[in-house]
């Protein structure tokens, strides 16, 4: 799989600085996720009838996912993250109405937490390499979705794997999971 155009996978340095920054991630999962909806809501009130009262689920596999993608973009073949994101875009639009408009709420909201999270780590070149990362994984995202689109604009249907929901798992010492070729979230 090729860069999605205008996008380009991000440096080795990028991804280092941010695997780096993970270190803070992981050991506060929760407190990452709490900030993230939290920024996110605060900026998009509108995104909050999109997710279940209880976010306990959501927010723990939305650290799974961003974990597990960041473990994963390390490799030099990122050809089956590339086809997760993009199914995982899919999914979004399909099941949960996500539209391209959210991914700029999105990033300001991951942005804002990592900041909260890493403290007195975050910088001014970590933000940029959290969003070239970001930029990257959206990219992905939104051509899964716009993939969608297209089919349903040509009448087919886009087969899609839609994930089971799973109870939040302990957070005390989170894992990072490998992202593989089904959405992630699925058993």
């Amino acid at each position: 799989m090729s860069d999605h155009p205008g996008v380009r996978r991000p440096s080795r340095a990028v991804i280092e600085a941010v695997q780096a920054s993970c270190l803070a991630v992981a050991e506060r999962p929760v407190r990452l996720a709490e900030e993230f909806y939290a920024s996110l809501f605060e900026m998009a009130p509108q995104l909050r009838g999109m997710f279940q009262e209880d976010m306990s689920a959501q927010m723990q596999t939305m650290t799974d996912v961003l974990l597990g993608a960041i473990a994963q973009i390390a490799t030099a073949d990122t050809a089956e993250l590339e086809v997760v994101l993009r199914r995982l875009g899919a999914t979004h639009r399909t099941r949960y109405g996500v539209e391209n408009v959210h991914y700029g709420y999105i990033g300001h909201a991951l942005t804002r937490a990592v900041r909260e999270v890493a403290g007195p780590a975050y910088s001014g070149a970590l933000s940029s390499s959290w969003i070239a990362l970001y930029q990257w994984v959206a990219a992905h995202m939104i051509a899964g979705a716009d993939a969608v689109d297209d089919e349903e604009i040509a009448g087919g249907q886009s087969p899609v794997a839609l994930p089971e929901p799973r109870a939040p798992r302990d957070r005390a010492a989170p894992a990072v999971p490998r992202l593989q070729g089904t959405v992630p979230g699925s058993n």
